[in-house]
């Protein structure tokens, strides 16, 4: 496999992590996106993304995104949560029509206008999203992916990513790397409650037991439509 020596480390890692990987029938995954985990990524025009997040008080953060033109200079900063939940911007990366996507994670328990399915989002952005919310029994951290205009920083789309417990209530799930195949967004997760399945919806992951576990998590591939309605794509990783 020849790999592309531009790329971050981490890309390499989790290229080779999936190329070496196999499906629930135990036959090797077929071609799958190079995933980065990146916290600033530079467009093919210059600009650069930066994510992370401003830690507003001892226990609060708020995460931001900030976008640089090809100058360094600033072409806009925003904050996307402000609540007294926490928050914050995991990776970014952007796709072939120089697209920003960031992923951030957040903490549920919050009703409030700031929150992040709120605060700089474009109309109707989580409207159609395979989760438009964070789902019950809010305080885990969960992940929202999300879709960004590039000429403002709004959500353009945007989904929550949540495991669930064996009760239903919403549990942790981490994204650890993201890309781009096949016209879909990829990105690989590891949760220690149950992960979801294909479908537009949640729907638990099938015939997956404790013993799938890898390091005491599961270990996930996925692939969305880049409306981010559906997962397309959903393949466990043997290690």
């Amino acid at each position: 496999m020849a790999f592309n020596r531009s790329l971050p480390l981490r890309a390499i890692f989790l290229s080779l992590l999936l190329a070496c990987s196999s499906d629930d029938e135990g036959e090797p995954m077929g071609p799958r996106a190079v995933l980065t985990a990146e916290s600033e990524f530079t467009d093919g025009n210059g600009n650069t993304y930066q994510t992370g997040f401003e830690q507003v008080s001892g226990n609060n953060q708020d995460p931001f995104v900030t976008k640089l033109d090809a100058a360094g200079n600033e072409v806009w900063k925003l904050t996307y949560e402000s609540t007294p939940v926490d928050g914050r911007g995991v990776m970014v990366s952007v796709d072939d029509q120089e697209i920003p996507w960031v992923v951030f994670s957040v903490d549920g328990g919050s009703n409030e206008d700031d929150y992040i399915d709120r605060k700089e989002t474009a109309s109707e952005a989580f409207d159609d999203a395979y989760m438009n919310s964070y789902g019950r029994g809010g305080g885990p951290k969960v992940t929202v992916l999300a879709q960004l205009d590039p000429e403002t920083g709004q959500i353009k789309q945007g989904t929550f990513l949540t495991a669930r417990l064996t009760n239903g209530n919403t549990n942790t799930l981490n994204v650890l790397g993201i890309g781009f195949f096949d016209q879909n967004v990829a990105f690989e997760i590891s949760s220690a409650a149950w992960p979801p399945g294909l479908g537009s919806s949640y729907e638990r992951f099938p015939d997956i037991t404790d013993e799938d576990r890898i390091d005491g998590a599961f270990k996930i591939y996925y692939e969305m439509d880049r409306n981010l309605s559906e997962i397309r794509v959903a393949e466990r990783l043997a290690e």
